[in-house]
């Protein structure tokens, strides 16, 4: 997890119970909403590294054979 995905948890967490119920509720679903955004950009990143991981995992072991030619 980011700093700042922690420090929304953490804010989620001081308001619940201050507010009333229909405040407590639009808070839980407007974290749920930027935690989501969060997942979906962590995700797009994992696919982008994980490609270039590969590729790079590739290129070193071609590396390694030359170098033992």
């Amino acid at each position: 997890m980011k700093q700042e995905d922690i420090e929304v948890l953490k804010n989620l967490a001081k308001l619940l119970g201050i507010s009333d119920i229909d405040g407590q509720i639009s808070q839980i679903e407007m974290t749920q909403n930027f935690l989501d955004t969060q997942l979906k950009q962590a995700q797009e990143e994992k696919q982008k590294n994980e490609k270039l991981y590969q590729k790079l995992g590739t290129i070193i072991g071609l590396a390694i054979v030359v170098m033992l030619i």
